[in-house]
C-alpha cells in the first residue's frame, strides 16, 4: 500500500510539472521551430532559441534542452557538442511524437548514447510534441531535463510518510485482532470448560444408564428361567396330579362296568376321561422342555425340530448354521419357546405345509426363521391374531432380552416369522 500510494504521488507530480513544462515550451520555445525544415534552422531562430534557453529562470532548473526530429537527430540542443548528431529516440519520445506530453522521473540519470553533465542529481525528463501552428503536425519533439533534487526529497518524505502511516495502521489492526482473538480464546476456554462439564454429566448418566439397563436386561432374563420353571412346575403338577387322578378314576371305572343299567353311561364318563388324560398329557408335553442346560444351542433347537415332527407326522426343512457352542439359559430357551410356538402355529394354521427352519449366526447376532407355505394372513389379521396365536406373549418374550421379532405374511403364500437375538450383548448383560 506504501509503494502504491508513493507511485501514484509520483505519477502525479510528475503530470503537474510536465503540463507546466508544456506551456513554457509552448510560450517560449515552440515559435523558434516554426520554420524547421527537416534537420535545419535558421540563425534567426537559433539565436531565438538561445535566448529562451539563457533566461534566468530556465537557468535555474532546467540542465538539458534537446530537440528532435523522425529521423532522431538533435536538430539543437543547450549542449552544443550534440547538435547534428544521430541517437536512437527514447521510449518516452513516442508518446509525444504521438501527439501526448510524456514525462519520467528518473533518480538515476543519463542513458547508454548520450552523457548527462549532471550525472549523479535525479532529474524529471518531459517529453513535449512542437506542432506546426498552420497545419497542426508535430515537426519535432523537444525533451528537457528539470533538475529534481526537491521533487525526490519531497517523495522519499512522502514515502517515509506513507509507509509510517500503513505500519502503524497495520500495528492498530493487529493489536485490535489481537484482542479480539484473545477474547475469543477466553471465551472457547469458558466454552470447553462448560462443554467438558456437559459432557462428563453426559457420560455419568450414559454410564447409570447403562447400569439400569443391564439391571433390566438381568431382570427379563431372570424372570424368562422363571417362568420356564414356574411353567416345568406345572407340568410335572399336573402329570403328577391331574394325569395320575384321571389314570386312576379310569382303572376304578373298568372294574364297574358289568353293571347293565350303567354301562352307556360308564362308557361315556370313561371315554371323556381318555379325552381329559390325553389333553393333559399333551398340555403337559407342551409345557415341559428336555433338560437343555447340558445341550448346546444348536443341539437344543434340533431337538425341538424332531420332537415336532414326532408329534405330528410331519417333515421339517430345517438349515443351521454353525453356532457357538456356549450360549445363555435364558437364550436356549427364548429360542426354544419360538421355535416350538412357530411350528405350532405351522402345523396348526397351515397344517403343516413346507414348514421350514433356517438358523444364521454373523459372529453377533443368531436369526432364526420359521416359515410356512399355508394360506397365509393379512396385514390387519396379523394384528387382529396375533394375541389369539400367542405371538405377542412370544414377541414380549424375545424384546425382553433385547432381540427384535418380525412376522410377515402374505395371502396365499404362506407366512415367515423371524426372530434375531445379539448373543454378543445379551451375554455381556449376562456377565454383568
Amino acid at each position: 500500500m506504501g509503494t502504491l500510494v508513493s507511485w501514484q504521488i509520483e505519477k502525479s507530480v510528475a503530470e503537474v510539472k510536465a503540463a507546466s513544462t508544456a506551456l513554457y515550451i509552448n510560450t517560449f520555445i515552440a515559435p523558434h521551430l516554426q520554420d524547421l525544415s527537416g534537420s535545419v534552422l535558421s540563425p534567426g531562430s537559433i539565436q531565438g532559441l538561445n535566448q529562451a534557453m539563457e533566461r534566468p529562470d530556465f537557468q535555474a532548473s532546467i540542465t538539458s534542452v534537446r530537440v528532435w526530429n523522425h529521423d532522431g537527430l538533435i536538430v539543437h540542443s543547450s549542449e552544443p557538442d550534440l547538435i547534428g548528431k544521430k541517437f536512437t529516440p527514447p521510449p518516452a519520445s513516442r508518446k509525444a511524437w504521438a501527439g501526448t506530453i510524456a514525462a519520467e522521473f528518473d533518480d538515476v540519470p543519463g542513458d547508454e548514447e548520450i552523457a548527462e553533465q549532471f550525472t549523479g542529481l535525479p532529474l524529471l525528463k518531459v517529453f513535449a510534441p512542437i506542432r506546426n501552428f498552420e497545419t497542426g503536425g508535430i515537426i519535432a519533439v523537444v525533451e528537457f531535463h528539470e533538475r529534481a533534487e526537491r521533487l525526490n526529497s519531497e517523495l522519499i518524505a512522502s514515502e517515509w510518510k506513507t509507509w509510517l502511516a500503513t505500519a502503524l495502521i497495520t500495528l492498530n489492526m493487529m493489536g485490535c485482532l489481537f484482542v479480539i482473538v484473545a477474547n475469543g480464546s477466553k471465551t472457547i476456554d469458558r466454552q470447553r470448560a462448560t462443554l467438558k462439564e456437559r459432557v462428563s454429566q453426559l457420560s455419568e448418566l450414559l454410564r447409570q444408564n447403562r447400569v439400569l439397563q443391564a439391571r433390566i436386561e438381568r431382570a427379563a432374563q431372570n424372570a424368562t428361567e422363571d417362568n420356564e420353571r414356574l411353567m416345568r412346575q406345572m407340568g410335572y403338577d399336573l402329570h403328577d396330579g391331574v394325569a395320575q387322578l384321571i389314570s386312576l378314576a379310569l382303572l376304578r371305572l373298568d372294574r364297574v362296568q358289568g353293571i347293565e343299567g350303567d354301562r352307556e353311561n360308564l362308557q361315556k364318563i370313561q371315554k371323556a376321561l381318555a379325552d381329559a388324560l390325553t389333553d393333559t398329557r399333551n398340555i403337559c408335553k407342551g409345557m415341559l422342555l428336555p433338560e437343555i442346560q447340558t445341550l448346546t444351542l444348536r443341539d437344543a433347537l434340533m431337538f425341538m425340530i424332531r420332537q415336532h415332527e414326532r408329534r405330528t407326522g410331519t417333515t421339517i426343512a430345517y438349515r443351521i448354521a454353525d453356532l457357538p457352542d456356549s450360549a445363555p439359559q435364558f437364550v436356549k430357551i427364548a429360542l426354544c419357546r419360538y421355535v416350538q410356538e412357530g411350528l405350532n402355529n405351522a402345523f396348526k394354521h397351515a397344517d403343516g405345509q413346507e414348514q421350514q427352519v433356517e438358523v444364521c449366526w454373523d459372529g453377533a447376532t443368531v436369526t432364526v426363521e420359521v416359515a410356512d407355505k399355508g394360506p397365509g394372513m393379512s396385514d390387519g389379521n396379523i394384528t387382529r391374531s396375533e394375541p389369539r396365536l400367542g405371538l405377542a406373549g412370544l414377541k414380549d418374550r424375545i424384546e425382553s432380552i433385547g432381540g427384535a421379532l418380525s412376522i410377515k405374511s402374505i395371502p396365499g403364500d404362506g407366512t415367515r416369522i423371524k426372530a434375531s437375538l445379539p448373543l454378543v450383548n445379551v451375554g455381556n448383560a449376562d456377565a454383568a
